[in-house]
């Protein structure tokens, strides 16, 4: 199998887009090495990684300065506050339990079977094999996807501490035909092109924030007439 294979396909697919967040797409590649490798305690580690790293960037996102010091399943639980899973209060609260024990569980064999957790005796034999690693990495593949998606979904510029440009596709389309001819390109020797929406989105986010809340405002107004 090869080395750069995409074996966590519901993450891969929910943080496209979003390549800017350099760090989450290498704990993504990492654990997909580790388990390519067989790596059963280092499966562990960088599954729990991972989704932690998937909590911290979504809490970054939404605040302006989040307490990121904190375990993992209190990480859980302050994303949630900001996420609800679902908008049925049943279904919400079926979901909270699933999730949490998903996250819960993960950090567990982690911390008791991983390979950076602690130093083990030189004869320990590890009971955690590949089937259980492997399982842990696809359940910390799903949550991430789930997770992910629901916070991208639910992202409101109006009130988000940080904001993608690929997100908002409606509204780049609409500045590029304002500002039609105002565009960077620098051709293929400096592999520069730039929109009129990328330049703004670039240089002035304050700006391209503002613009996009009145053209959503715009667009809810027209909706209601």
């Amino acid at each position: 199998m090869e080395e750069n294979a995409i074996l966590l396909h519901s993450s891969t697919n929910a943080i496209a887009g979003s390549e800017e967040a350099v760090h989450l797409i290498k704990q993504k590649e990492r654990l997909e090495h580790a388990l390519i490798q067989k790596d059963a305690s280092l499966v562990l580690d960088l599954s729990k990684a991972f989704l932690e790293s998937v909590f911290k960037t979504i809490l970054s996102d939404r605040l302006d300065a989040p307490n990121l010091n904190q375990d993992m399943n209190s990480l859980f639980s302050f994303v949630r506050e900001q996420i609800p899973l679902n908008t049925d209060a049943q279904a919400n609260e079926i979901l909270k339990r699933l999730t949490n024990s998903v996250v819960d569980n993960i950090a567990k064999l982690r911390n008791k079977y991983g390979a950076a957790s602690h130093g083990d005796d030189g004869y320990f034999d590890n009971p955690i094999g590949m089937t259980e690693a492997s399982m842990c990495a696809y359940f910390a593949d799903a949550l991430v996807a789930f997770i992910y998606s629901k916070h991208k979904e639910l992202n409101d510029p109006e009130v988000a501490s940080r904001i993608y440009y690929q997100n908002y596709p409606d509204f780049n389309d609409y500045l590029d035909g304002q500002y039609e001819g105002y565009s960077l390109q620098l051709g293929d020797k400096y592999g520069i092109n730039l929109s009129a929406s990328e330049l703004i989105f670039t240089n002035e986010c304050k700006l391209y924030r503002e613009m996009l809340l009145q053209y959503r405002s715009s667009q809810k107004d027209n909706e209601e007439e």
